[in-house]
């Protein structure tokens, strides 16, 4: 796990803001853009596209300015700082606390089931606790962004919103859809370090290959665990008083959203910014 120093996760955070922005309103479900008809590249068929995610945040600059496209940036930075700073003292204790020895009469089967677990459960932990604790700021900053939606202004700031959701929700409402969240977390990192510990022990032997794989593991697996941030994204904005909110279906659960999702075939929503192609079941959700 490479750990990025709190001021440089800041000022990454502040440049990709407007593309991330974009992002969450299109994994709520809003499109207020038209739909366009093309031709596919390869198999040539008229298809129904929504425009990409640069067409969106035009057009979200058209509706509230330059710096309307940085709206929830504030609980952004503070939940990027807040994750950065636990995940660094978490995983220094874990290393003391895990340093991982191993046995000189290990098979090399027995050597690679240590290295992996070890490494994992160092992570899985360090992820978990910066989650929790950051948690907070990062259901305020999807909120703050869904306001677009209808144009609200219930979390206008964050001591603001703090108010909003302890009297609408209690504590609870700080952690909406932090399981969804915390199963995908650990389920990808599970996956990138055995992929990647894998790949390096007995597929590679170029020491200078080895510094991308965990890099090229993570491509592939964070597509497959996609599902676990687009439920865990609407379940956080769900319980708010927000016409983002009230415009999703009812869900007794976050179970219950991702088999929704599944069955109008969205449990992809948003993963592609570019190239967005229109399924039928989404022609008739559209908020």
């Amino acid at each position: 796990m490479t750990l990025v120093p709190a001021g440089v996760s800041a000022v990454i955070i502040t440049a990709l803001h407007p593309l991330g922005y974009a992002k969450v309103l299109i994994q709520l479900g809003h499109e207020p853009l038209p739909q366009y008809s093309a031709k596919e590249l390869l198999w040539r068929r008229t298809r129904n596209y929504y425009p990409s995610v640069f067409s969106y945040i035009k057009h979200i600059k058209s509706q509230d300015g330059f710096t309307g496209l940085y709206r929830g940036l504030i609980p952004r930075i503070l939940e990027g700082i807040v994750g950065s700073i636990v995940t660094q003292n978490v995983t220094e204790y874990m290393k003391k606390a895990l340093p991982g020895k191993e046995d000189v009469e290990d098979s090399e089967v027995q050597i690679f089931i240590k290295s992996f677990g070890m490494q994992t459960s160092r992570e899985v932990v360090a992820k978990i606790v910066a989650t929790i604790a950051s948690h907070p700021f990062h259901v305020i900053a999807l909120r703050s962004m869904a306001q677009f939606v209808g144009k609200e202004e219930l979390y206008s700031g964050p001591l603001v919103s703090v108010q909003e959701i302890y009297n609408n929700e209690g504590i609870g409402g700080f952690f909406a859809g932090l399981i969804p969240r915390l199963i995908g977390d650990a389920v990808a990192i599970a996956l990138i370090n055995f992929l990647s510990e894998l790949v390096n022990r007995y597929l590679l032997s170029e020491k200078e290959h080895k510094a991308y794989t965990a890099a090229a593991c993570s491509l592939v697996v964070t597509q497959f665990t996609y599902p676990f941030e687009l439920v865990s994204r609407n379940m956080s904005v769900k319980p708010a008083n927000l016409m983002a909110a009230k415009n999703m279906p009812e869900y007794t659960g976050w179970t219950d959203c991702w088999r929704m999702l599944r069955q109008n075939g969205e449990l992809s929503r948003g993963s592609n910014l570019f190239i967005r192609v229109v399924r039928r079941c989404q022609e008739k959700n559209r908020i």
